[in-house]
């Protein structure tokens, strides 16, 4: 296996973006409840709905429960964690999605936060996508859309890093182990006692149980097989 950091530079264009979409739930959620609201992750399923894991920081979960009871494209809200001075909330979405756009015209959603009213977006867009088909699409399906900046970056993976750790396991796993991942680790299916079990993890994807465990132990076969090999290679073996 090829040692990270390699390869050439990875170009991309790095473009930030702000929304004020009234069909965006996040925006007008965070106008409503005078809340902040960054996006942590999100998974498709296979209903066709989203589901997203959201930090909200600045509301309670009952206040935060009171606004989505009023809005439409939100199908489930759930309070996973409440730390005190901010909460983790999964939802369920049936309406439009910054992150989603971004992911079909094949760009990297890479911070995604809303405050009084007003949406956020970082996103990455690789060489070998067309910049102006990112804004033209982005701009056509969010209302209200300004692009803040656009800026060239040059990216290299690390050799000893967190992140390059972290760009290693995901060059390794696909993106439904990736994502059954995170919902099982953001639920407390790792936890000791478990926060949920593998039959609520498959629910929250909308897939079934025997589907979730044959993605969770692909995925950590792929993670162990990334991290052993690794250790290997720094060890000259």
């Amino acid at each position: 296996m090829a040692q990270a950091g390699t390869g050439d530079n990875d170009e991309t264009v790095e473009l930030e973006f702000t929304v004020r979409d009234q069909d965006c739930f996040f925006v007008v959620l965070s106008a409503r409840a005078d809340c902040r609201m960054e996006l942590e992750h999100l998974a498709h399923r296979s209903d066709g709905t989203l589901l997203e894991f959201i930090t909200v920081e600045g509301a309670t979960p009952d206040e935060v429960r009171a606004v989505v009871a009023d809005l439409a494209a939100v199908k489930e809200a759930e309070c996973v964690l409440d730390a005190g001075d901010g909460c983790l909330f999964q939802f369920v979405l049936a309406g439009p999605c910054v992150a989603a756009t971004l992911g079909d015209v094949q760009a990297y959603t890479r911070e995604v936060w809303a405050e009084q009213g007003v949406g956020h977006v970082v996103a990455d867009v690789p060489a070998h996508v067309s910049v102006r088909t990112v804004v033209e699409t982005f701009e056509q399906r969010h209302s209200d859309v300004t692009l803040r900046s656009r800026h060239d970056r040059r990216h290299r993976l690390p050799v000893q890093s967190e992140n390059g750790t972290r760009a290693l396991f995901a060059q390794r796993l696909t993106e439904k182990q990736q994502e059954v991942l995170r919902v099982a680790y953001d639920l407390g299916y790792f936890d000791w006692p478990r926060g949920a079990s593998s039959e609520e993890c498959a629910d929250e994807l909308g897939i079934s149980q025997p589907t979730f465990s044959q993605h969770i132990r692909a995925a950590q076969a792929n993670m162990f097989a990334t991290l052993f090999e690794e250790d290997e290679a720094a060890l000259g073996r």
